[in-house]
């Protein structure tokens, strides 16, 4: 992630000679808002203050890979500042925007490596407002520099952080849309957070009584009954097609393909959309809030798989045996559940994607 850094109050200050319980007090009797960033040999973490009070902090223990946040992390810091190979660096924000910066502490991914060459920033912004969605995104050179992050708000743009040769710097609500109309030009890669907490929208949808179709879950509304049988089996599918492709190559190579694959997919097919919220795979679970009919998801699924491959092949040029492999493995997948499936009378729907 981008580290965001504000004005520049004191940098390299050694812990030796700074005494920073000491300090915390002065800056909480100047009504300071800011981060103090404490980096040790081994160690490292910042603190989060907010007109003078310590709003939450963050530390990193590289002995023993362990990350605290909270509570936990301001005790941890304040036992580390006794030793005296450290050096502080602190910066300024505004109160707002320390809030802001506080807010990517507690968050998850949803999409990553999204680029301008598959994805309209404008639309995908747009989106996201009618989403009302909460959390930020970080924006990169197609080189992976860091270019800055935009936050959102209830699904508006509040703040931009930017990065540049003469320093970090925050542009308002109106330098917005000009921003990122550069950005647009010179082409860029972006990755989208949603913030946690109590602004951040639910991981579940529940409309009345209708339930979320979820694999090995019970019933949903009358409109998609077919898919209480159907989704489990899809589940099944996608999990093994990630753990066959990320055990020959990284982590998060298949979903990266097949999230492209729903994007571009999204206007044949808008519940598949996954600005929508209402298609969502994670972590091998499929989860499905929304209205569809059996053979009509079942088409978009197996659309998106044809595309998902294609993505692959162009990931793996020279590695044709293991996009045979692989699509062998989906339609063995799928063997296993033929009966089902042609009870379902979509047997034929999806093979023919394979022919």
């Amino acid at each position: 992630m981008i580290f965001l850094k504000g004005e520049v109050v004191h940098q390299n200050l050694l812990t030796a000679y700074t005494n920073i319980p000491a300090l915390l007090s002065t800056l909480k009797s100047d009504g300071f808002s800011g981060t103090i960033e404490i980096e040790y040999p081994e160690n490292k973490g910042v603190f989060f203050i907010d007109s003078g009070e310590i709003i939450n902090a963050e530390a990193k223990m590289e002995s023993n890979s362990k990350r605290l946040i909270g509570q936990e992390a301001v005790r941890e810091l304040l036992a580390l500042s006794k030793q005296k190979n450290g050096v502080l660096n602190i910066y300024r924000f505004s109160p707002e925007q320390v809030n802001l910066v506080n807010s990517t502490l507690q968050s998850e991914i949803l999409f990553k490596g999204l680029s301008t060459d598959f994805t309209r920033l404008d639309k995908l912004v747009l989106k996201l407002r009618e989403e009302k969605h909460h959390g930020f995104i970080e924006i990169f050179t197609k080189e992976h520099q860091a270019i800055g992050v935009l936050f959102l708000k209830d699904g508006e743009p509040v703040e931009m952080y930017a990065t540049s040769e003469s320093g970090p710097s925050f542009f308002g609500r109106k330098s917005i849309p000009t921003f990122l109309e550069n950005v647009v030009k010179q082409g860029a890669i972006f990755d989208i957070y949603r913030s946690q907490g109590q602004s951040a929208p639910p991981k579940a949808i529940i409309i009345g009584e209708e339930k979320a179709v979820k694999g090995g879950e019970e019933a949903v509304s009358k409109e998609v009954s077919g898919l209480k049988e159907l989704i489990p089996i899809l589940q099944e599918v996608l999990s093994k097609a990630e753990r066959f492709v990320d055990g020959v190559s990284q982590k998060g190579t298949f979903i990266k393909a097949f999230k492209k694959s729903l994007i571009e997919k999204a206007d044949e097919y808008p519940f598949l959309d996954p600005f929508g919220g209402e298609f969502e795979y994670r972590e091998g679970e499929l989860l499905f809030t929304g209205e569809a009919g059996v053979k009509e998801f079942i088409k978009g699924v197996g659309e998106c798989f044809n595309v998902t491959l294609f993505h692959l092949k162009k990931e793996f040029p020279k590695n044709k045996m293991l996009l045979l492999r692989l699509r062998a493995e989906i339609e063995s997948s799928f063997e296993h559940h033929q009966e089902t499936m042609k009870q379902l009378g979509v047997d034929s729907v999806f093979s023919s994607f394979f022919e």
